[in-house]
């Protein structure tokens, strides 16, 4: 082993030329495999877009009506039907009392004013399973069919006690650009055997790919120890 009988290792000052090559194959590994994650995580997060969910799409257009009072009935239930469903994509959600005033609200201004007292009485009966009494909601809004959103009713509600709560809050606008504002790129759209290329690459690629270079680290570290008289030829 070059003649030397100093045993000591050092990673960052290799002494040894056995040990000055392998440094030197194990950098090459760690960058090829440093570049290939590092490296495509920024490069999804440089060409990435910001890209609205459809339920943004209608908030944008209807959010400044009910500011101003303009929004139309029809207007009303189609941001009634995002914020609900805002609600059911996150359990702090449910527990947000402005989106889920915001929504009550909403429902009550475009209720048939025969409707409107029960409702208030039924948002005051509090089960371990939300408000009961509820069914109309989802008739509606036109949700009848549709078993999740439908399910989430009864948690979307508040307790109409006194003054009805509003129909837009100071908080709103920030929730809709956290859970309805996605940044994706072609990189996120594209599909390969089945699924998101991007998963694809960070689940199966790299995985293979860290094996891939393990394996061909044995093979050429055994041909330098060869070489440097490390290791017999003989099987």
């Amino acid at each position: 082993m070059d003649g030397t009988t100093n045993y000591d290792i050092n990673f960052f000052k290799p002494r040894t030329a056995f040990l000055k090559e392998n440094v030197r194959i194990i950098t090459i590994g760690i960058t090829i495999w440093a570049v290939c994650v590092f490296g495509f995580h920024i490069f999804m997060k440089v060409i990435e877009k910001r890209t609205p969910e459809p339920g943004y799409l209608i908030y944008e257009q209807v959010y400044p009506k009910l500011t101003d009072g303009t929004a139309t009935a029809e207007d009303k239930l189609n941001i009634a039907r995002v914020y609900l469903g805002l609600i059911g994509k996150s359990i702090d959600l449910q527990k947000n009392d402005a989106l889920k005033g915001a929504f009550t609200a909403t429902v009550y201004d475009v209720l048939p004013s025969a409707e409107k007292e029960a409702f208030k009485a039924a948002t005051l009966t509090k089960t371990n399973k939300g408000v009961t009494g509820v069914a109309n909601v989802a008739k509606l809004l036109g949700i009848e069919d549709d078993i999740v959103l439908k399910g989430v009713v009864p948690f979307a509600l508040v307790a109409m006690e006194g003054a009805v709560p509003p129909m837009t809050a100071p908080e709103i606008p920030a929730i809709m650009e956290k859970y309805l504002i996605h940044f994706q790129s072609f990189l996120t759209d594209t599909k390969l055997f089945g699924f998101p290329f991007h998963y694809f690459y960070s689940a199966i690629f790299l995985l293979t790919l860290f094996n891939l270079i393990c394996l061909i680290y044995c093979y050429v570290i055994d041909g330098v120890m060869k070489k440097h008289g490390m290791e017999s030829d003989n099987e």
